[in-house]
């Protein structure tokens, strides 16, 4: 299975896909702010990234998808927001390769960081 990143600031949200994710047999590594979602990726370089846009800021979510995608370009980018409005417009919108309004389902989460699924849909 893939290694993931996820970055979310809500401890709970973090620990919650974490465990959904390993129990697909993903290998996981989490943070919970911008510095250590820069730092966890250079070191782990991930197959996969799922984003919280908002850490606490839009703008937060908006500057890493930018220093993801410049460093590995070939990443899985999936975005996850209670307000997707905050991507629409934004040319980070077309930097990811899907954008999941809050809340996501487990089962969907799953599907979409399958190696096989298409994301350009």
């Amino acid at each position: 299975m893939a290694c993931v990143l996820l970055v979310d600031d809500e401890p709970g949200s973090l620990d919650l896909r974490k465990l959904i994710l390993q129990r697909h047999g993903h290998t996981v590594h989490c943070a919970g702010d911008v510095a250590n979602a820069r730092r966890i990726f250079d070191e782990t370089q991930p197959d996969s990234i799922v984003l919280d846009l908002r850490l606490p800021e839009a703008s937060d979510g908006l500057m890493l998808i930018r220093y993801f995608r410049e460093r590995a370009p070939q990443v899985r980018m999936l975005v996850l927001s209670g307000w997707p409005l905050d991507l629409e417009g934004q040319p980070e919108a077309a930097m990811v390769n899907a954008v999941l309004a809050k809340p996501v389902s487990s089962a969907k989460l799953v599907e979409l960081l399958q190696p096989t699924q298409d994301l350009s849909e």
